[in-house]
This record gives structure tokens, C-alpha cells and sequence, in this order.
């Protein structure tokens, strides 16, 4: 029933914390040292999160390579090997450090740093 889902998925919301942290390791597995940093965006760091919220994790990368779907599904699939559900409402996203610093002067305005790593 739809009220247990939405229990469900705002767990894995409350969760966020843990979550993120285990994408950072899955990402820093996948990208190695070009990974930069890994924060938390969006409605979870503007403290607004709802039942239809995604934790949204933004990776800094210091090289475009792993800019694309490829780097985004072995990410996504590292985290599951490291303990992330598989129904967790996660959306990653691959930006340059430039990309990243535009972005917070106007989206990201909010942002949680979940691991520096340069």
C-alpha cells in the first residue's frame, strides 16, 4: 500500500546521512583520485526533504572524463555493494569543480559537504 511505501522511502530519506557517505566511498572506488569532493544538494540540504525527495549527491570530479551515465550507474552499483538499498532515492550527478563552484552561486546556494578529498 502506498502509505507503507512512502514510510519506507522517508526512512531511507532520514537516512540520508549514512547514505551519502556510502556513495562518497563507492565514488571514490570508482573515480579514485580525481574525486574531489561529494556533497549533499537539493531539498535535503535546505532542511525542506518531503516523501518525494531524492537525496541528491553532487560528485566533484577534477577531470570531465567521468562526466557521463557509465560513471553514474558503476557509482550507484558500488553503493549497493557498500550497503545503499537499492530503493533508495538517490540521484548523483558529475560536476567539474568549475561547474560545480557556478552552481553555488545560484542552485546550490544550500549545500552539506559529505567528504573532502582535495
Amino acid at each position: 500500500s502506498w502509505p507503507r511505501e512512502a514510510i519506507k522511502r522517508l526512512e531511507l530519506l532520514r537516512n540520508w546521512r549514512k547514505i551519502s557517505e556510502l556513495v562518497a566511498n563507492a565514488a571514490r572506488g570508482v573515480i579514485g583520485e580525481d574525486l574531489m569532493a561529494v556533497y549533499v544538494v537539493g531539498s535535503i540540504a535546505e532542511g525542506k526533504a518531503g516523501v518525494y525527495s531524492d537525496i541528491d549527491i553532487v560528485l566533484v570530479v577534477s577531470n570531465p572524463k567521468y562526466k557521463n551515465i557509465d560513471t553514474v550507474i558503476e557509482v550507484k552499483l558500488k553503493a549497493e555493494e557498500l550497503g545503499v538499498p537499492v530503493e533508495a532515492p538517490i540521484d548523483v550527478k558529475i560536476l567539474t569543480e568549475e561547474e560545480f563552484n557556478e552552481y553555488t552561486k545560484t542552485l546550490y546556494k544550500k549545500r552539506v559537504l559529505v567528504k573532502k578529498y582535495k
